[in-house]
């Protein structure tokens, strides 16, 4: 499997974390890989054979063609079969807004076709089929989501207290936010909703299960040492519902099927740069 991740260019650095690509050859059976929520709205695009993407609270599921979605509240479940190609783009906690849309689509999707059209769609899947794996063609996607940014969205009092809960690892409270970034609670609140379209305290706590369910992911490799390192987290039942809430199966199972895109993705993202505890 092939996955790179590239900077933005310089003007939407204030919106977008990075450009991603993933390559793998054709899979064998239908392969099932879980997505942490990890606070960052995004996009992608299927080159080869479309997976699917499924809310396992609801069942719904719906193409992993070409779609735009928010922030997730709740795990999805990538479905892949056949040979696997995805242009795509990790935004900041707030980069969704600034797309204009109606609704910043928390735990939930935009197929390109009702965003675009259908022309225009499928003129970018063909454009990025032209390039090859790598820098160019980030740079393609990227050039096609620059004109349809407004960075007159991105609120710096937003930015500073991402900044704050993810130094954090999520381990902050919301006064404390507020203290530290010289805002009130009300205030911090009501620009997270308009920004990200969740508040501080629940993204805190994304972020938090993130970076547990990282730990987890290089720790513990086996489901007895997983329910241990519930303990002293929050009481152990509290725990277990939680991590069942962020990755939608128990702590006993996780480690059996969390693998593949989902793990490798996890592994690479943003937040693991930030400091730890301590």
């Amino acid at each position: 499997m092939g996955y790179q991740r590239f900077p933005p260019p310089e003007d939407l650095r204030d919106l977008v974390e990075h450009v991603w690509l993933v390559e793998s050859p054709p899979l064998p059976s239908l392969r099932r890989d879980i997505l942490i929520p990890n606070g960052r709205p995004g996009l992608a695009v299927a080159l080869a054979d479309p997976g699917t993407r499924q809310d396992p609270v609801t069942r719904t599921d719906w193409p992993n063609a070409a779609s735009v979605f928010g922030i997730m509240t709740r795990p999805q479940v990538i479905g892949q079969t056949g040979a696997s190609s995805y242009a795509g783009v990790e935004f900041k906690p707030w980069g969704i807004a600034a797309l204009g849309l109606s609704s910043l689509l928390v735990d939930d999707v935009l197929q390109f076709t009702d965003w675009v059209g259908e022309g225009t769609t499928y003129a970018l899947v063909d454009e990025l089929r032209a390039e090859p794996f790598g820098q160019s063609r980030a740079d393609r996607l990227a050039a096609f989501l620059s004109p349809r940014l407004d960075a007159a969205r991105a609120l710096p009092v937003v930015a500073a207290a991402v900044r704050v809960i993810d130094e954090a690892r999520g381990r902050t409270t919301v006064a404390d936010i507020a203290e530290r970034t010289g805002t009130s609670y009300s205030t911090l609140y009501r620009v997270f909703r308009q920004s990200l379209g969740i508040g501080p305290k629940q993204y805190a706590e994304i972020i938090r299960y993130f970076h547990f369910v990282g730990g987890l992911l290089g720790g513990p490799a086996d489901a007895q040492a997983t329910v241990s390192a519930l303990h002293g987290y929050y009481d152990q039942a509290h725990a277990a519902r939680d991590f069942k809430r962020y990755t939608g199966v128990s702590a006993t199972s996780f480690l059996a099927v969390q693998n593949g895109i989902a793990a490798l993705m996890h592994g690479r993202s943003v937040q693991d740069d930030a400091p730890a505890d301590g």
